[in-house]
């Protein structure tokens, strides 16, 4: 039984992953397709640079929840990886960031799981949170480019994670830059020759 729970929620967690917040808050708010604006990319950074700030955090907010949420109910007790056998918290993340960038309601085609990440993070260490957003601001501030900021702060999760010496976290976070630089890749190849394009 427990393990039809845990492979339940391994679905839940994928399907959770795969709303497409950026598309429904662009088609809600402006009656648009945000795959056929900005970048393409169907994430919170587009619909910052489409639809403005409001909409932006909007989407990161909804982006870091559905990715969290699993693992904010182990944080709180109401699930228990312990008790039923459901595994590790963080599985449920990986899975809901494999939903983001692999959609099953958009064609499989995601974003870049910046958001998903984050509100996993949040919600497992809240000071890797803190330093990464440190991170993101101050290398934001000086580049005024999102995805070298996106980096900088992924990096620093490793990092810290590594610091931090939970090595449960660590692999998770391994995965997670591994997904989010393999994402930004076209971006590396603008960067690269002087073609990022600045928020």
């Amino acid at each position: 039984m427990t393990h039809l729970v845990k492979y339940f929620l391994i679905i839940i967690a994928y399907l959770l992953g795969s709303i497409p917040f950026a598309l429904i808050v662009s088609k809600t708010a402006k009656g648009i397709d945000i795959r056929d604006y900005g970048s393409k990319n169907m994430g919170a950074t587009n619909v910052l640079r489409v639809l403005g700030l409001k909409y932006g955090l909007i989407t990161f907010f909804l982006d870091a929840t559905k990715a969290a949420i699993i693992i904010l109910l182990f944080k709180l007790g109401v699930l228990d990886e312990n008790v039923h056998a459901l595994g590790h918290p963080l599985i449920y993340g990986i899975v809901a960031i494999i939903g983001h960038v692999f959609p099953v309601y958009a064609n499989f085609k995601g974003g870049k799981a910046v958001a998903c990440s984050a509100g996993i993070v949040l919600v497992y260490s809240p000071l890797t949170f803190v330093i990464c957003v440190a991170t993101f601001i101050t290398i934001y501030l000086l580049t005024k480019i999102v995805s070298v900021s996106s980096i900088s702060a992924t990096i620093a999760a490793v990092i810290t994670a590594i610091i931090l010496k939970d090595w449960t976290f660590t692999f998770f976070i391994f995965i997670m830059a591994i997904i989010i630089i393999g994402r930004h890749g076209d971006n590396i190849k603008r960067l690269i020759k002087g073609k990022e394009k600045k928020v």
